[in-house]
């Protein structure tokens, strides 16, 4: 049961977090509130109450999956198809933010719905430009290898996906060239001995990686788009060893026809690597290059499929019965019903690391469970009970208070410690309906 003083606390809290740049999430003015409050438990040595903010702020970040409080570099370029993936997740709920871009990506949304349904985290990783090629590797392919180390060891990947962008050419097609292109991606299972002994691939003579082929697609190369490949047997794999024996990927352009590498400007149209894109600035670049996209669940109850807005929502500020619950509330104002709390991240300086939403509606429960319980209080039997017996002798018991009794999740694109781009739903963040308890 939680007391309307607890809650009130919780409201304070909020606003009062991250007030100064502090390597914790409870900094200097939020610390020393919470010491005042953790006084009125312990027997007034500063120790216990250390001891218990220590606690509150192992739960903060526990809850946030972080180790310490992220601080991303100013000028930090969060990828647009993060922002995009943010955009698809919200649905009918998203309203244009002042940090994500306001047009769509072409060949880019949501997963299908049968992996969106059982994962609750998105994390973004860019390849290792110095790990580009190895020794003889042929100028059509190119090798893209991802640290996914810094994945939270409770997570557990579902899906994974390799973003490649690619630009439309039409010099090519002109001069004679086919216009239908295959990408074919392979996983790096073994790389080559060192001592440069052979052995045979399809690569050519010289001692080449043994891979396996995991993914392939024709594409026109007249379109501007995204190309997604199904890499999930490898990703998942790299889960669970070591960095170093996580090899990478190796993505193969040929001519559809002839099976030969493309020439010229159709060599260059997939965005690969940056040394042959000069033309492109390194913040543009940031939006363009190879990702890999994970899809993982942290064993919490909130999945990241579309958030559809709830038809009993809609409209009913005009409808009659609209009306009529207005006036219903206005009657019963002291009775216990939900209250509106909006925790504004940009005042509690968490825009620092969160990127979206700018806030949200967290809510609150507040009034009073007066006898008899009416059905909108939604009191269990036992908070019914406990009215009767308060009503017959009130030294006997309190009267129930008012609380929760239905939680919903919120989602959040920001960077974590590690400055990694993260999209993830938080469960039992706001408020969606109150009663007795």
């Amino acid at each position: 049961m939680v007391a309307l003083t607890d809650w009130t606390l919780l409201a304070t809290l909020v606003l009062h977090f991250l007030l100064d740049v502090s390597s914790g999430l409870v900094p200097k003015v939020g610390r020393n509130n919470l010491i005042r409050q953790a006084a009125k438990y312990t027997s007034d040595t500063r120790e216990e109450e250390d001891a218990i903010v220590n606690e509150y702020e192992k739960s903060l970040l526990n809850m946030f999956g972080l180790k310490r409080r992220p601080t991303p570099e100013k000028d930090f370029q969060v990828p647009r198809i993060m922002q995009h993936l943010y955009k698809a997740h919200m649905g009918d709920y998203y309203e244009p933010e002042p940090k994500i871009v306001t047009s769509w990506e072409t060949g880019f949304d949501l997963p299908h719905e049968d992996i969106t349904s059982r994962v609750n985290t998105a994390r973004s990783y860019h390849h290792e430009d110095n790990e580009e090629h190895y020794p003889g590797m042929p100028s059509n392919h190119i090798r893209l290898r991802f640290d996914i180390s810094t994945m939270p060891s409770e997570e557990v990947i579902g899906a994974a996906e390799l973003l490649l962008h690619r630009e439309a050419v039409w010099h090519h097609v002109t001069s004679g060239q086919g216009h239908m292109h295959r990408l074919n991606i392979y996983e790096i299972v073994k790389m080559p001995p060192d001592d440069g002994g052979r052995a045979g691939s399809r690569f050519g003579s010289r001692p080449q990686p043994i891979t396996r082929l995991l993914d392939t697609r024709l594409i026109d190369t007249r379109n501007t788009t995204w190309e997604r490949f199904d890499v999930s047997p490898a990703t998942l794999l790299w889960s669970r060893v070591a960095h170093k024996e996580n090899h990478g990927l190796v993505v193969e352009v040929v001519q559809e026809d002839e099976q030969i590498p493309p020439q010229g400007d159709a060599e260059r149209h997939v965005r690969l690597k940056r040394d042959v894109h000069h033309d492109v600035s390194d913040r543009e670049w940031v939006h363009l290059r190879p990702m890999l996209l994970t899809y993982s669940h942290d064993g919490k109850d909130t999945s990241l499929r579309r958030r559809k807005r709830s038809s009993r929502n809609r409209d009913s500020s005009n409808s009659s019965s609209g009306r009529k619950n207005r006036r219903k509330k206005r009657k019963r104002r002291n009775v216990c019903q939900r209250h509106d709390l909006y925790v504004d991240f940009a005042e509690v300086d968490w825009t620092t690391w969160i990127v979206a939403p700018p806030g949200y509606d967290a809510y609150y429960c507040q009034g009073q469970c007066p006898f008899p319980m009416s059905d909108h209080l939604n009191a269990t039997n036992h908070a019914i009970v406990q009215t009767l017996v308060n009503a017959a002798n009130s030294a006997l018991t309190p009267k129930p208070c008012c609380v929760p009794t239905e939680l919903g999740g919120v989602p959040m694109l920001y960077l974590d410690d590690k400055s990694k781009v993260v999209l993830k739903n938080y469960p039992e963040m706001a408020v969606q309906a109150c009663g007795c308890r």
